[in-house]
Order: structure tokens, then C-alpha cells, then sequence
């Protein structure tokens, strides 16, 4: 089903209301995320150990940010920006967005380990954080897809499931009409990606892993307040190389 979306979504005409004008000067959908956002959220339905709450969490997720890409007005971007609009009396899709995150996350948390469990709050921090490093490389074709494709398969040595792979596969089919800069994941699809990333690093029930993941989803967050994370991809050889791989740059 994902894969037949991928193909029909990019040939639709779509208002305008849910279209944008990418960096190459071409007017293209900004909710394409939906597709790999809501097949993630069905995939998690079959292979999570909290299978209805993972579900609902992806698509808690992908709602808030569609209501981002059809009403935000990207002028006000990242923590900081959010909240100088908010001094100024504005309240920004991107601020309800940045709440909505960690409540969702709390909910999901809470409902499934309880609130006098110390991973619940681990996972709060986890699941809010990775949304939101995902949504802030989404600024390139393809990256915040192959980002989280390649943090996947970083991971399956150590969690090798169907969960994991099904992911992987969802991903690798989404990424096509991305890449090729046809169509916009927005805010629907990165930050339902990131949630999904950080669901299936809890699936694994690995703590080392869960930790790991999360201190560096929140050095990120800290980093990107200062320093653009595409300039930081751009200037290391590595990265840059690997984020060319991923999607159109020009």
C-alpha cells in the first residue's frame, strides 16, 4: 500500500494549501509524509511489543505536524524562535507543536510502563527529542528518510526483528519521489519518522541502546540551537558524502 502512495501521490494535483516551493524553485506537496508515517504507525500494530499505543502515538505525531504543514507559516523556526513569537503574543503552530511532543510522548510512556518507572521518563526524553532531530534534518530531499534508514541499520546487529526490517523496507520504498525532490515530507512525515525511530530503539529492551540513542537525540536538539545541522553535514567529509547519496543537491 505505501508503495502504491509513493507512486500515485507525486502525479496528483494537489491545492495549494498543501504545496510549497522546495529549493529548486518547484512548487511540490508538502504532506507526502503521511505515507510513510502512517505506514510505519500500521507496522508498529504487528511487530511493537505496545502495539496499539506505538500506533497511535506515529499517528498523534503525524497529525500535529500536518496541522504544521498546512497552517504554519515558517517564520518563526526552532526553540528559541518559537518562543520569541510567543513573547510577541503568537502562538505558532511550530510552539504547539514543540508541547504536543513530549505530552504525547509522556501519555505513551505512563499508559505502558507507569509513572513510578524510571524508563518512562527515558523514553519521554527519547521519543521528543528524536522527533524533532529528525524534523530539524529534514531541509534536503531525502535526508531525514536516509538518516533514519541508516540509524536503523546501525541497529539491526544489535536487534535483528521484522519490526526493524519492516522499517527499513517502509523507508526505503518512501524515499524514492523524496529524493528525487517530487514531493516534500514535512513536518507529517519527519517527526513521525523520528517518533518510530526512537519506538522500535524501545522495542529492542536494550537499556545501553535506549540510552545511548537518547543522550545523543539530545546533544543534537542542544547543537542545533547554535549551529545549522545541514552547515555541520556540509563541512565533514563523511556526512557530506553520504547525505549527497540520499537525495538531489542540486
Amino acid at each position: 500500500m505505501a508503495a502504491l502512495f509513493t507512486v500515485v501521490m507525486p502525479r496528483l494535483q494537489w491545492p495549494t494549501r498543501f504545496c510549497r516551493v522546495n529549493a529548486f524553485g518547484t512548487s511540490i506537496p508538502v504532506t507526502f509524509g503521511l505515507v510513510p508515517a502512517l505506514a510505519l504507525a500500521t507496522l508498529m500494530l504487528f511487530g511493537h511489543p505496545s502495539s496499539i499505543a506505538a500506533c497511535l502515538l506515529i499517528v498523534g505525531f503525524c497529525l500535529i505536524g500536518f496541522l504544521d504543514d498546512t497552517f504554519g507559516s515558517g517564520v518563526y523556526r526552532g526553540i528559541r524562535g518559537h518562543l520569541t513569537a510567543l513573547r510577541k503574543g503568537i502562538v505558532t503552530t511550530g510552539l504547539i507543536k514543540l508541547l504536543a511532543s513530549p505530552v504525547m510522548a509522556a501519555t505513551y510512556a505512563f499508559v505502558t510502563y507507569g509513572t513510578d518507572n524510571w524508563l518512562s521518563y527515558l523514553y519521554i526524553t527519547m521519543i521528543a527529542a528524536s522527533s524533532n532531530v529528525f524534523n530539524l534534518l529534514d531541509l534536503r530531499p531525502g535526508r531525514s528518510q536516509g538518516f533514519a534508514i541508516l540509524t536503523l541499520l546501525a541497529v539491526l546487529p544489535i536487534f535483528h526483528t521484522s519490526l526493524i526490517l519492516g522499517a527499513i523496507m517502509i523507508l526505503a520504498v518512501t524515499i524514492v519521489p523524496d529524493a528525487r525532490a517530487k514531493v516534500m515530507m514535512g513536518d507529517a512525515g519527519a517527526i513521525a519518522i523520528g517518533c518510530a525511530v526512537a519506538l522500535v530503539i524501545i522495542a529492542s529492551s536494550n537499556i545501553t541502546l535506549s540510552v545511548t540513542y537518547t543522550l545523543a537525540a539530545v546533544f543534537l536538539n542542544l547543537l542545533a540551537e547554535r549551529y545549522s545541522l545541514g552547515k555541520l553535514i556540509a563541512d565533514n567529509a563523511v556526512l557530506s558524502k553520504l547525505d549527497g547519496l540520499m537525495g538531489r543537491r542540486s
